[in-house]
């Protein structure tokens, strides 16, 4: 029997997100807050230590692992409260092409095994079980942030993205004179799922933006305007604000909606920031000052 093409698509989505991103799997050996792997004598390097000084090397990386920790916290947080759980065949699935993915790129006579084993130093189940474990994640973060969407108001929207300033004056300008904003989605850096700059967004905008909409009616262009640290100038045309809808929709029409439109990069800030809002969770690097001392002894049974 085969699988509905929805799921193959989304599959494919999820398995693109996983490859390169699995680590060490829970349960190694030493204790919770050191990295037994790296160790002089009896002593195993404090992973605040480690924390710390990758913050203070590599604070860019440290900010994308913490943004990544945090969001699958909250979508953990959200799924229960929602009632959602990713879906075992969904998860088994996209663990399938993953790993097919894999053993297709290895070399003749390679294997996943020795692969696990060159790159993590783990053995092929242990990284299977981290791969899976990472999928499941990243699908349910993208099932409640479509859930969260729809149940709050959403505006269908066209939206023009560029990092020159006078071309988004311009765009601004022609669509107040009634310019058709398709006609100018070819000079946009980002076209959308469809080509022609559509997009389906949440209510809960980043500011200023999130302002801009709430108090448009269809018709009214926005812009040109930025995003707090963002480069880009946005210009967009309300063209619909589509009420909430009663509850959660079922989990095969949330993964039959992801197949057909991927998460947008916006609608992802925008969930991002709400449930840091929501969850009042504090985004921040660790202490550059690493505990003292780095090394700790290592618990013994």
């Amino acid at each position: 029997m085969r699988a509905p093409a929805h799921r193959g698509r989304f599959a494919a989505l999820l398995a693109a997100a996983a490859l390169g991103a699995c680590a060490a799997p829970a349960g190694s050996s030493g204790t919770a807050s050191t990295l037994p792997e790296m160790r002089v004598r009896d002593a195993a390097l404090d992973a605040r230590a480690f924390a710390a000084e990758a913050a203070f090397l590599f604070p860019e990386e440290s900010r994308a692992l913490a943004r990544s920790l945090m969001r699958a916290e909250l979508a953990r947080l959200e799924g229960r409260r929602l009632g959602i759980e990713a879906p075992a065949a969904e998860v088994d699935e996209a663990l399938r092409m993953a790993i097919g993915s894999i053993e297709a790129a290895l070399p003749e006579g390679g294997s996943f095994e020795a692969w696990a084993r060159e790159r993590y130093g783990r053995n092929g189940a242990e990284v299977r079980g981290e791969v899976r474990r990472h999928l499941a994640g990243n699908l349910l973060y993208q099932l409640v942030l479509r859930a969260d969407a729809e149940l709050g108001r959403r505006h269908r929207l066209h939206l023009l993205i560029t990092g020159d300033e006078a071309l988004a004056r311009r765009w601004a300008g022609e669509l107040r004179q009634g310019a058709d904003p398709r006609a100018l989605a070819g000079e946009s850096a980002d076209r959308g799922i469809d080509g022609q700059g559509e997009r389906l967004l949440p209510a809960y905008l980043p500011d200023p933006l999130g302002a801009a909409t709430a108090a448009a009616r269809p018709g009214d262009v926005i812009g040109p305007l930025q995003l707090q640290g963002d480069r880009a100038w946005l210009v967009l045309r309300l063209a619909e604000t589509l009420p909430p809808a009663a509850g959660p929709p079922p989990i095969a029409v949330l993964l039959e909606e992801l197949g057909r439109r991927p998460v947008d990069p916006l609608e992802a800030r925008a969930w991002f920031e709400e449930m840091l809002r929501r969850y009042t969770a504090a985004e921040a690097l660790p202490a550059i000052q690493a505990p003292s001392p780095a090394f700790v002894p290592l618990e013994r049974p």
